[in-house]
């Protein structure tokens, strides 16, 4: 009977310390994540719009991949910039100040993520997808998405060390 009584204990205690260890995702993460996405979705209509407009005017496949990155900088920002307002005006925490500040820290870590893995990956696998596949739609799209998964993953972890080390949030 004790061996029994001791046995629940322990798989509970060992249960308690599993979850102790699992993180719960709060929600401000999520809606930061949202508005990546949302961003994210508004540089997928400008890469769309430049795929759009090449196909009307004899474009080289050599400057497409520099327009793609135009696109999806004008598109990416305004959706961002929309739903981050958003977001914090339906929390009833939207005022400019906090809108600025955010930006502050937020728009040079995003550009020096951007420039360091998005749009390099974004432009070298659409080069690749081009030249080996000649699909422009695929191309954009597919290398669209490597290129935001490695975004998320580096502002994330910049926002994880910013709020560890700083005690900032954005």
């Amino acid at each position: 009977m004790e061996n029994e009584s001791t046995m629940s204990t322990n798989s509970v205690g060992r249960s308690s310390e599993r979850n102790r260890g699992c993180r719960r995702i709060s929600k401000e993460t999520i809606d930061f994540n949202k508005e990546l996405l949302f961003g994210e979705i508004g540089a997928l209509i400008g890469i769309q719009f430049v795929d759009f407009i090449s196909l009307f005017f004899s474009i080289s496949i050599s400057l497409i991949p520099h327009l793609i990155i135009l696109g999806a900088i004008i598109g990416g920002s305004l959706f961002w910039i929309s739903a981050r307002i958003y977001y914090k005006s339906k929390e009833g925490n939207y005022s400019e100040k906090k809108l600025i500040t955010d930006v502050e820290y937020f728009a040079p870590a995003s550009a020096i993520l951007t420039f360091t893995f998005y749009y390099p990956a974004l432009f070298f696998s659409t080069k690749y997808f081009l030249i080996h596949h000649r699909h422009l739609e695929f191309s954009s799209i597919v290398s669209q998405t490597i290129a935001f998964l490695l975004f998320v993953i580096a502002i994330n972890i910049y926002r994880y060390v910013l709020f560890k080390v700083f005690r900032k949030k954005i």
